[in-house]
């Protein structure tokens, strides 16, 4: 299928045996990874991408290695490395951290031994590592490289098969401990996690992201955000007040209102009109490359001093909320085409989706950038060299609030995440459902407007039968003589009569179609698209949040350490001619501890700002209900439309067209 999914055709078909339209993937229940291939694993798809993609490449599952490795002749310490690392390795970089890194780390593997093992792991097919075979081939390549030093390689694999080389037992007995320390660690998506209660750990800021570093009591960062409030463990009072959830009934009311009111704030549902209306501007502006601009109506009042009433403005692209609000979910833009009046108008249509989407999120409306664009009048060039716009991110002088740290997070970080995990690895499954339920829906409209043609077209042909058929059953108005007269056969009269009936039927039974046609034309297909697009939007939040939300809290934590204790040598003995050196230490000490203080914040802050997004994005299931409940409307009245006229045409036909003399 070429095109994108605003530009659908019926080249293929769905139904067909190789279009895999009817093939089910299963549903990620649980935020680990599975030993089989989770479909979309990593790099992000658009609705153009998906579509063009062929269809043997969407559902044909991953093909494993050439050679599997049974299980009986598989080594201890491959069961042993597997049984541990199940739940963390689902892509090939975890299986770089955990185990390649790993094994650098103690001196088994040089970075160029990594780099040919995973060359000849990409060259050979042994993905996904999820998969046993896989798994156990990639530890036995390992594995005969650490033995003989360049004979890691796939064909001495093959040759070995049954004969392969154990893992070392030191590294082994380093990933069975890591794993125990870890084992109450919960793995969080945002890089911030609930907290730690064990003070011995070593690694206290964990740049993957499995532990909370705000809430240890490593470090005086938590004691200066939480404004040098110390935070104490519970007496058994507080303990005790507390319900079998372990949430006291008093914070259980606060936060379900604190949810409430979050999901209070956005409502995506269109109903029957829109705020902000748009249309192509007549004329187009550029020198070299023309560009079309676009005039936006609404009636809003946006923000504290603004005024209602209709206003008209011209604008070009709104393309600056990535870099302020990464950590939101912001609806995507259409793609940009230079010609083709059939796309400018579909890029028309998802333009007025994006800014609608805008206005109805509770931040965006507020947003200064958002209101200029939607009401100042002059041209956005003047506006842009006359404003100051901050394209800084939103956490910008922010302090994460110690009620979210202390009350809330603690009572919903578990449920959150375990559901922010289940719906990333879900939400591609999901948007390529929903894809193709607007295409069927995009190729049921078109059979509606192939349909009304082909009424016409009868219409048309059934007139000029009948002109033509009183040629062979004369009338009496024809007669040219009396003799003639015994050989007409008046009854065709009556017969044109109810053919003349007939299409009258299909004139206005075509209409009917014609105006269901435009119906799911500009609404229906608008709505399944605004939830798509919020779909869509969800899922780069989850890329975002993977990409955006990394660290150098370890970096600078290990640097912290290593200057204290420099610190602490140069000042245990005689400090002459060494003021400026140590001046030095303490200040890098200092900077270190508030970039860490800093990041720690925005860490809370971005952790904060997903789950509001998350909550509010709850909203949207009611998109889902609006549209097929109003879908289910239009197809009842489409058939009592035709139900009516086909009963007039029916008792018409009966009673005046003759089936005998």
């Amino acid at each position: 299928m070429s095109g994108s999914i605003f530009n659908t055709g019926e080249e293929e078909d769905p139904w067909s045996s190789t279009s895999g339209w009817n093939d089910d993937k299963p549903i990620v229940t649980s935020p680990l990874p599975s030993l089989s291939p989770t479909p979309y694993q990593s790099t992000y798809l658009t609705s153009s991408q998906l579509l063009n993609q062929p269809r043997g490449e969407q559902d044909k599952p991953n093909q494993p290695s050439s050679s599997a490795l049974s299980m009986s002749n598989v080594p201890a310490s491959y069961e042993t490395l597997r049984s541990v690392l199940i739940n963390k390795i689902s892509t090939i970089n975890d299986f770089e951290y955990y185990v390649f890194d790993k094994l650098i780390e103690l001196q088994f593997l040089t970075n160029y031994q990594k780099s040919k093992l995973l060359d000849i792991v990409y060259d050979n097919n042994l993905l996904p590592v999820t998969l046993a075979q896989n798994f156990y081939q990639v530890l036995g390549l390992i594995a005969l490289e650490i033995d003989v030093p360049g004979s890691g390689d796939f064909v001495t694999l093959q040759f070995k098969m049954n004969s392969l080389p154990e893992l070392p037992q030191s590294f082994v007995k380093m990933i069975a401990k890591e794993d125990e320390n870890d084992s109450n660690v919960i793995d969080d998506p945002l890089m911030a996690n609930t907290s730690r209660t064990d003070g011995n750990e070593t690694d206290d800021w964990n740049q993957r992201g499995k532990v909370d570093p705000i809430l240890t009591d490593h470090s005086d960062s938590q004691h200066q955000m939480l404004g040098d409030v110390e935070v104490e463990g519970e007496d058994k009072d507080a303990q005790d007040s507390r319900g079998a959830s372990g949430i006291n009934p008093e914070d259980a009311s606060y936060i379900e209102k604190y949810i409430e009111d979050i999901r209070d704030e956005f409502k995506p549902l269109i109903l029957d009109d829109t705020p902000v209306k748009i249309r192509e501007s007549p004329e187009k502006e550029g020198l070299l490359f023309k560009h079309i601009n676009y005039t936006i109506t609404h009636n809003l009042v946006l923000g504290p001093g603004g005024s209602s009433g209709h206003k008209k403005v011209v604008r070009r692209l709104l393309e600056y909320l990535l870099q302020k609000y990464p950590f939101r979910v912001i609806p995507g833009l259409p793609p940009k085409k230079f010609t083709d009046s059939q796309f400018l108008q579909r890029r028309r249509r998802g333009l007025h989706r994006f800014l609608n989407q805008l206005v109805k999120h509770p931040v965006f409306k507020q947003e200064p950038i958002v209101q200029s664009f939607l009401t100042v009048p002059t041209d956005l060039a003047t506006w842009r060299k006359q404003a100051k716009i901050d394209y800084s991110i939103e956490f910008k002088g922010q302090k994460i609030q110690t009620e979210f740290i202390n009350r809330i997070w603690p009572a919903i970080s578990q449920e959150f995440l375990h559901n922010w995990a289940i719906a990333e690895q879900n939400i591609r499954s999901l948007i390529e459902k929903w894809t193709k339920l607007v295409i069927l829906v995009e190729r049921h409209e078109k059979r509606q407007q192939q349909m009304s043609y082909d009424n016409q077209k009868f219409v048309e042909i059934l007139n000029q039968f009948k002109k033509l058929d009183t040629c062979v059953y004369p009338q009496e108005g024809n007669s040219s003589s009396s003799i003639t007269t015994l050989l007409q056969n008046n009854d065709i009269e009556a017969i044109n009569g109810g053919l003349t009936s007939m299409g009258e039927f299909y004139t206005k039974s075509t209409q009917v179609i014609v105006d269901d046609s435009y119906t799911i034309n500009t609404i229906t297909l608008e709505k399944l698209k605004n939830y798509m697009d919020y779909l869509y939007s969800l899922h780069e939040l989850f890329e975002r949040s993977k990409n955006l939300s990394g660290n150098q809290i370890d970096t600078l934590n290990k640097r912290i350490k290593e200057n204290e204790l420099n610190f602490k040598k140069i000042t245990s003995g005689p400090t002459n001619g060494k003021e400026v050196e140590i001046n030095k230490l303490r200040q890098s000490i200092i900077n270190d501890k508030q970039e860490i203080f800093q990041q720690l914040n925005r860490d809370w802050l971005i952790k904060q700002c997903c789950f509001k997004e998350y909550v509010m994005f709850q909203e949207t299931q009611y998109l889902i209900s609006e549209v097929w409940v109003e879908w289910c409307k239009d197809r009842n009245k489409l058939q009592e439309k035709l139900g009516g006229l086909s009963e007039n045409l029916s008792t018409e036909l009966i009673n005046d067209m003759p089936l005998s003399r």
